[in-house]
């Protein structure tokens, strides 16, 4: 909500970043130059977060957050790319992600990306009870941030349930 162009330019910025720094760092946590780039990057990103309003993302991480005392990174990590399906629909503005990774699908890119560093990529490997997930997808629809796109419980739901399991997200 709220994004200008110089607020999308910051953010590709920040995820071309992460895109080019963190496998070098993944590689070899003692280059600095890669560790300075996602320094970079997480100052553009989060100069962005202070700029705009936020959405579904955030909103799903911190009813899982906060509800189940998740650890805060690996579940936004584990989102990003459901949100991201879940809003591309409806949010050209995630178009810009595809050129980053040089593919058309950002949820696809970021759920690979994620992957190939070795991310965790399921909910449940946090420790999340597939019974959990009807329970957090009641409280993410109640009082729902502005999103691009409707929230929906079931298809919250949904998002929830391939989280849950790892799978590849889908809109």
């Amino acid at each position: 909500k709220d994004h200008t162009p110089d607020s999308t330019g910051l953010a590709m910025d920040g995820i071309a970043a992460f895109r080019a720094a963190l496998p070098q760092v993944i590689a070899d946590p003692a280059n600095v130059t890669a560790r300075e780039a996602t320094q970079v990057g997480a100052w553009a990103c989060g100069t962005v977060l202070g700029q705009v309003g936020m959405a579904l993302h955030h909103k799903l991480c911190h009813t899982l957050g906060g509800a189940l005392n998740l650890p805060h990174a690996e579940t936004h990590a584990i989102i990003l790319p459901h949100a991201v399906a879940y809003n591309a629909p409806d949010a050209p503005e995630l178009a810009p992600m595809a050129q980053v990774f040089g593919v058309e699908d950002p949820a696809l890119a970021l759920w690979a990306f994620a992957k190939d560093l070795g991310a965790p990529l399921a909910l449940r490997d946090l420790g999340v009870a597939e019974g959990d997930l009807d329970r957090m997808a009641d409280l993410a629809t109640q009082n729902p941030y502005w999103n691009p796109r409707e929230i929906t419980r079931d298809g919250i739901r949904a998002l929830l349930g391939r989280a849950w399991e790892g799978a590849a997200p889908r809109a």
